[in-house]
């Protein structure tokens, strides 16, 4: 696992309230930090019904995990289809301010029907992405934490994202959803667009369950992760680009096992691994998987 960086994909969900899975979540980032993780991340989605995982507008709850952790920040991602851009870069300049620098934004398009809500552009997709990004880079009062504004990371499926993440912003990120398959072929896309001498930045979300005999650590995973897989199964999101025979698209297994897996991603490229234990539905097999991925 030499060369990688790892961080915590953090799920908060709107089907329970708030204040005590953000207690858990205060215990369990002091524990990731002793673990070696780097990071903490949130992702963010808009509902009609409650769901477990993933709250509207993720940067107010970062800018309240900032005064409970020192870990860094990050959006994994944020739905440019949502977001005035003029908005967002004063918002985002604050979170950087309050965080004393420690913010990165990944950043994806969202689903078509998000296209225009919320004050967000009412444009095509590619464009919509692209001003959101220009925004981000402008000057704007207050001022950012750091003089170039959070890092960008830019998400998606196709070769225009990876162009986008190489060209307009400092790396590429790959959503829990993503087969391995797509990841590999994204990671090549993205590192095809880099001019020489450029720094490769790819950042993977994955699922990710240790546990010391492989067999117990796939059933734990099935029973752990299976409302988050069934809801991407049910959209027709998971294991986006796999075929028939590919695995699945997680880190789950002894820690040899996952270690080899995480090696592979490191030879595609990928430098950072944001692991989403789901520490308010398991997490007891999230404390488990922390301890042993640190003593490895």
């Amino acid at each position: 696992m030499s060369g990688l960086t790892f961080g915590l994909a953090l799920d908060l969900g709107s089907d329970r309230p708030l204040p005590p899975q953000l207690q858990t979540a205060e215990q369990f980032l002091s524990r990731a930090a002793e673990a070696g993780l780097e990071s903490v991340w949130l992702g963010e989605s808009y509902h009609s019904s409650p769901r477990s995982f993933h709250l509207p507008s993720p940067l107010i709850s970062l800018s309240h995990l900032a005064a409970l952790t020192p870990l860094q920040l990050g959006t994994g991602v944020l739905l440019a289809r949502t977001y005035d851009p003029a908005r967002l870069a004063v918002e985002a300049a604050l979170v950087d301010q309050i965080s004393a620098g420690r913010l990165t934004l990944g950043i994806g398009l969202g689903a078509p029907a998000l296209r225009g809500t919320f004050g967000g552009p009412d444009q095509p997709g590619g464009a919509a992405i692209d001003r959101l990004l220009t925004s981000l880079r402008r000057p704007v009062v207050p001022p950012h934490y750091r003089p170039t504004g959070p890092k960008l990371l830019v998400g998606g499926q196709g070769d225009a994202a990876a162009r986008r993440a190489a060209r307009s912003a400092d790396g590429y990120y790959a959503a829990t959803n993503y087969s391995d398959r797509l990841l590999r072929s994204q990671c090549a896309n993205y590192q095809g667009h880099l001019t020489e001498g450029q720094p490769a930045t790819i950042t993977v979300n994955r699922l990710c369950l240790i546990a010391e005999d492989s067999a117990e650590a796939h059933h734990q995973a099935e029973q752990t992760f299976k409302n988050i897989r069934s809801y991407y199964t049910n959209a027709g999101l998971w294991n986006i680009g796999a075929t028939t025979d590919d695995p699945e698209p997680w880190l789950v297994g002894t820690p040899k096992e996952v270690s080899k897996h995480l090696e592979q991603y490191r030879e595609w490229g990928v430098t950072h691994v944001q692991l989403r234990l789901l520490p308010t539905d398991a997490p007891h097999n999230a404390t488990r998987t922390l301890d042993l991925l640190a003593d490895r």
